[in-house]
């Protein structure tokens, strides 16, 4: 079995050449293209945002409306404190035609010098032992409590957290005064627009190939 053997392939190898450089040059046209792009979306921007301020408000406003409320809070915390002042009328007592005493029976008995809704002791009470007639302990008949000029709770003539609220209040005051002013006087901010920037300005020569040396 003979045969001869398969010619190899030829292999031609090109000649040798100086390589090249290309450059791509963009116009100015593209520049100022990107730059009204730029622009309108600046506007659109700045038209988004002053609806908001119509919606909302500025960052002023909506700061002195915080201040009001923080004022509010606390002229509303102050003005729920107890009235200061002597007697303390926060402990006066209902008053009532006799005394009425609890007892462990679940009702209630009346006390020596009670007197009747037609003003005749009630029975079995008898007389009061009192020296004004019926009271006990030198207080008229039908009054509850202690003796009139004697207050059993004084007031202290200071009240550290009322002092603290009021404080607390004329500062939230002053706060919102400035907060207020403030939103007055400061005007609306928006972006600043791009108009004529640098790069647009480049004319086409300046990006052709130069020549060195």
């Amino acid at each position: 079995m003979g045969g001869s053997k398969p010619t190899p392939p030829t292999i031609i190898m090109p000649e040798e050449s100086n390589p090249q450089a290309f450059q791509t040059i963009i116009p100015q046209k593209s520049y100022k293209d990107l730059a009204e792009s730029m622009r309108r979306t600046e506007k659109e921007y700045n038209r988004l945002l002053d609806q908001r301020y119509d919606t909302v408000g500025t960052a002023a406003e909506m700061g002195a409306r915080n201040r009001g409320g923080e004022m509010q809070e606390r002229a509303s915390y102050l003005s729920s404190l107890p009235r200061g002042g002597s007697p303390d009328e926060s402990f006066k007592e209902t008053p009532r035609a006799f005394p009425i005493k609890s007892n462990r029976r679940a009702t209630f008995d009346t006390v020596p010098g009670s007197m009747s809704g037609f003003g005749g002791s009630r029975p079995g009470t008898g007389p009061g032992p009192g020296p004004t007639g019926g009271g006990t302990g030198g207080r008229p008949l039908g009054q509850v409590g202690p003796p009139p000029g004697v207050f059993p709770f004084p007031r202290k003539q200071t009240d550290p957290a009322k002092e603290a609220a009021s404080v607390r209040y004329q500062k939230s005051k002053e706060a919102y005064a400035k907060a207020l002013n403030k939103s007055k006087t400061t005007p609306r901010s928006f972006m600043p627009e791009t108009v004529n920037p640098g790069f647009a300005q480049n004319t086409d020569d300046l990006y052709l190939p130069k020549i060195i040396n």
